[in-house]
């Protein structure tokens, strides 16, 4: 019916949510997914798919399945390959938008401007804008970048 499907799964669940979303529920994208470290081959499936994590750090401190920033595992993620964004899950229980979110995850991880255009790149190509809206998007970074 041409709706795109992205599901939960990987948060407090373990991999196999995950296993099961992306095969089963044909999800496009996981929302959190910070357990696909549990599992490499998964980790390998869904890297060499591309199937992009919204990875909601603030979110998962709050909830209490990471125990602090510093703690969480984005950039072991990043580092795996995968295709991962930041975003926000439950901004009115954290308080974050999502600018300050990635404010918390420079000073957090020492991330640099570049790190983070990556991370917006990562995400509009994730998004299912219209192709000129991502070509906007994309430019818009690269501007901001410099």
């Amino acid at each position: 019916a041409g709706l795109h499907v992205v599901h939960h799964a990987g948060e407090s669940a373990g991999p196999a949510s995950i296993r099961e979303s992306v095969t089963l529920g044909r999800a496009e994208r996981i929302g959190h997914g910070i357990r696909i470290l549990d599992d490499p081959a998964l980790l390998a499936w869904v890297r060499d798919r591309g199937i992009a994590l919204e990875v909601c750090p603030s979110s998962n401190v709050a909830l209490g399945l990471v125990p602090s920033l510093a703690a969480h595992p984005l950039p072991a993620l990043r580092a795996a390959g995968l295709a991962v964004t930041v975003s926000t899950d439950i901004p009115n229980l954290t308080g974050r938008t999502l600018s300050t979110e990635l404010a918390a995850v420079r000073d957090t991880f020492g991330y640099t401007d570049a790190d983070l255009a990556a991370l917006n790149h990562t995400a509009i190509d994730a998004s299912f804008a219209p192709e000129q809206t991502k070509l906007r998007l994309h430019a818009e970074t690269a501007g901001w970048l410099g």
